[in-house]
């Protein structure tokens, strides 16, 4: 899981690149992929995403199953909008 993580972290650290130094060009297409890629990893593993907020908030216990509903919870939502972004763009 630990090359899963560092590769989620590579795609948002190269959208955030793209939002800086093109983002008319590429803004769009690495920050649908890039929210995409974020809520599936928030469904898939919450542990991972709890464990990013730990780094802010020390007193966070990661394998505590009741908290990671909430991270599930804001993954869906981050693939549903790209899921409704993505339709709005095809039936444009």
């Amino acid at each position: 899981m630990k090359l899963a993580d560092w590769a989620v972290r590579g795609v948002v650290i190269a959208t955030f690149f793209a939002l800086i130094l093109a983002p008319q060009k590429w803004g769009s297409v690495f920050g649908l992929v890039s929210l995409a890629l974020v809520g599936a990893w928030a469904l898939l593993y919450p542990q991972g995403i709890l464990g990013w907020v730990k780094t802010a908030h020390p007193s966070i216990d990661v394998d505590d199953p009741s908290l990671w509903s909430i991270p599930r919870l804001i993954g869906g939502l981050f693939v549903a909008l790209v899921v409704v972004i993505a339709l709005f763009r095809f039936f444009r």
